[in-house]
């Protein structure tokens, strides 16, 4: 009500109306805005400012901030309602090519169209005529560039999540608008502050609006908006209040008119339901419940049924028959149907950070689908999902792709590297690679995607900063709040446990490193599965662990003859035609007839696997140690893999002997804390980690061979040869 009533006051006369002269109209705000927004002039004059502190208390009483919070919160929900559109249409319809092919005369023409539903729309505004402080919908700033510069605020209308309504409605700040109205950051006056935040969301929705509009007209719908409030009852109770302040600054005749003018527009504003938004039809569904307690002290706060008071009580019970809370957060029921849970792996935008309509589409995706990393190839809703099935590469993935979600500048540069490279894998050249290449512009900008470019000319290798332990462990926890990893982080406690570095290698060229501080307990071992060759290496390429094998030692005294429990040809005949294997799975359900090689990714993981590997190459089953060494080594590497256990150890067997991998399977047992340990027959538990390493030379001979091999180069570069 105030804010019709300023209105009236700062409108100057004779000034061209939207209704008679749009075009003159248009040309007389553009001017007068420059005029109030020239920093070489003097602050124009609004009612807000400079006030003593009682002019702001005797405003903001209880019926004032009923108003309040009832703009709060139908704004946050349009802004909702209007940023998915804006997404839909920049994203999935290209409006973008849309609007720029259309000739300066017709985007005039939904210009126009736009500010007149805006005005009608828009009968009380906290500033001058509502248009007059919005310097960004002057006609030069929106012409620009062939219209692009409405597409840029059309941008600047997309939310950071189009998940849920915001706590607080978007604010589009104007350092120039906060002088004038005397905005105070931390305002200590509280009713001060109500009524500039009223005044700044006022502002952005009037933005908001006019973009949705134009939208609208381009697409030939027409804009209708009807006035919401929360109560009509006191209408008059109000206007008596206020009476002698509008007198004042009228005069009683105008005065006495603007208050029959505004008890008719209040009594045609429509009502609604406090949780779900959903305006009062009286004619179809009666009159709404309004609440008891709040409608004792003079509030009524609707439903629309049990529903909706229920899913209200949380954010209503401290206020129900209590004084309100005018910028309190803003919670709204969401009627979306199959909504997901939110991502707790997906961070919210920080304040100050905007993400492009592409970032924010694909965040909608991701929440929709949480088993996905990333997504790809978008056709409208059609998508590819990529998952990455290791703690550790999950992990470090996730943590860039956050990095980006979040932020701009050098380091954001650098995980758009990381997750370019990561993507690769998934986009295998020609239209592929150009998919991908044009998906990340659009995501994170040209300016962004030549800066990663400028990168590329430092390598290869392109070695980013290290990732902390405090980093990761603040996405593992994240992690642990998901279905994901289940399993292979049960036993994980937050910043506790051993830490190693590793070098996690990204790229179909692996020329991308991460170095990360990996806790050793929450972490897997990193692994690839690699299509089996068909034939045996020879020659030069005839190097490494596969080729280096232990002559077989028997133990006749316990009567343990190695060719009579072992049968390990093909395991051999396998590894010696795929050479960077360190081990050959049969019966993954992609791959039932041919063998997979296992290949371990981390040169810690690798090496200590093949040192194992070759023990029982050695001495067998017999070893009992290494056979449950590779059992825990490979149990949770070959669920990730989707690899059946049954299925592996049923090769197991026919390997090593079933009987002894039965007594081996029957001495891993799981702690209290989840984790598993290997409880050998003396009574003395080891975790995995902690099984001893007997012959320390075969350790060391293993790393010249992978050197050899010329897998780990950056790791093993400075091995001297034996």
């Amino acid at each position: 009500m105030l804010q019709s009533m300023y209105s009236s006051v700062f409108s100057p006369v004779g000034r061209p109306t939207i209704e008679e002269d749009p075009e003159g109209w248009w040309i007389a705000l553009d001017q007068q805005t420059l005029e109030r927004y020239n920093p070489q002039n003097p602050l124009p004059f609004h009612p807000h400012r400079d006030q003593p502190r009682d002019f702001y208390d005797e405003l903001c009483n209880e019926d004032f901030i009923l108003e309040v919070v009832s703009a709060r919160r139908v704004t946050a929900s349009s802004q909702l309602d209007h940023s998915r559109l804006f997404v839909r249409f920049l994203v999935d319809e290209d409006f973008e090519q849309d609007w720029t092919t259309l000739s300066p005369e017709d985007q005039e023409k939904h210009f126009l169209a736009a500010f007149a539903a805006v005005e009608k729309s828009f009968d009380y505004a906290t500033f001058l005529a509502s248009k007059a402080d919005c310097p960004e919908l002057n006609r030069a700033t929106l012409f620009t560039d062939r219209g692009l510069g409405f597409i840029e605020l059309m941008r600047q209308c997309v939310l950071s999540d189009n998940n849920e309504v915001p706590s607080q409605p978007r604010i589009l700040v104007d350092a120039r608008f906060d002088r004038i109205i005397g905005y105070v950051d931390n305002d200590p006056w509280q009713s001060r502050a109500a009524l500039n935040a009223m005044a700044r969301m006022t502002r952005s929705s009037y933005i908001d609006t006019f973009v949705f509009a134009t939208v609208m007209a381009v697409k030939g719908a027409e804009v209708t908006y009807r006035e919401m409030t929360t109560e009509h009852s006191k209408t008059k109770s109000t206007l008596k209040a206020y009476s002698q302040m509008i007198d004042s600054v009228l005069g009683k005749p105008a005065g006495k008119e603007y208050k029959k003018a505004e008890a008719t527009r209040r009594k045609d504003m429509g009502l609604y339901c406090q949780s779900c938004l959903k305006p009062e039809e009286k004619a179809i569904d009666g009159k709404m419940a309004v609440c008891t307690p709040c409608k004792k002290i003079g509030r009524e706060i609707r439903y629309c049924g049990r529903e909706c008071q229920r899913a209200d009580w949380k954010q209503h019970k401290p206020l129900c028959g209590k004084p309100l809370a005018a910028l309190a957060d803003i919670h709204i029921r969401s009627d979306d149907k199959g909504k997901s849970k939110r991502r707790p792996d997906i961070p919210s935008c920080p304040p100050g950070h905007r993400r492009s309509p592409h970032v924010v589409r694909l965040i909608e995706h991701l929440e929709a689908n949480p088993s996905y990393d990333y997504l790809r190839d978008f056709e409208g809703d059609d998508f590819t999902g990529i998952s990455l099935d290791e703690v550790a590469g999950a992990s470090v993935f996730i943590y860039m792709r956050n990095v980006l979600f979040t932020s701009t500048g050098p380091e954001a540069d650098r995980a758009l590297l990381y997750v370019y490279r990561v993507l690769q894998n998934f986009a295998p050249g020609g239209q592929g690679e150009l998919g991908l290449q044009k998906q990340l512009k659009r995501e994170y900008g040209m300016d962004m995607w030549n800066r990663m470019q400028e990168l590329l000319k430092t390598g290869p290798p392109y070695v980013l900063p290290d990732i902390t332990r405090a980093q990761m462990d603040a996405v593992i926890g994240l992690l642990k709040k998901t279905p994901r990893f289940t399993e292979e982080l049960m036993g994980y406690v937050i910043g506790e446990g051993k830490t190693m570095m590793m070098r996690n290698m990204a790229g179909p060229a692996k020329d991308v490193i991460a170095k990360v501080e990996l806790p050793i307990d929450a972490v897997p071992t990193p692994t690839l599965l690699l299509p089996s060759l068909a034939r045996r290496a020879t020659g030069s390429s005839a190097i490494g662990p596969n080729f280096s094998l232990p002559t077989p030692i028997d133990h006749a005294d316990e009567m343990f003859i190695h060719a009579e429990f072992c049968n390990l040809s093909e395991q051999i005949r396998y590894l010696q035609m795929n050479p960077e294997a360190d081990y050959m799975i049969w019966g993954h359900p992609d791959s039932p007839n041919t063998p997979l090689g296992l290949q371990f990714t981390d040169f810690t993981s690798a090496s200590i696997f093949l040192y194992y590997r070759y023990i029982l190459f050695k001495y067998g089953a017999f070893d009992i140690d290494a056979l449950v060494y590779m059992i825990m080594a490979l149990r949770p590497v070959l669920r990730r893999k989707k690899v059946p256990e049954e299925v592996w150890m049923r090769q197991l067997g026919r390997e090593y002997d079933p009987g002894y991998v039965e007594i081996a399977r029957e001495s891993i047992v799981r702690r209290e804390d989840g984790k598993e340990v290997y409880k050998r027959r003396d009574g003395k538990i080891f975790e995995m980690g902690e099984i001893q390493l007997r012959e320390k030379d075969a350790s060391i001979r293993i790393m010249h061979q992978l050197k050899a091999l010329g897998r780990f180069k950056e790791v093993l570069e400075n091995l001297e040869d034996p």
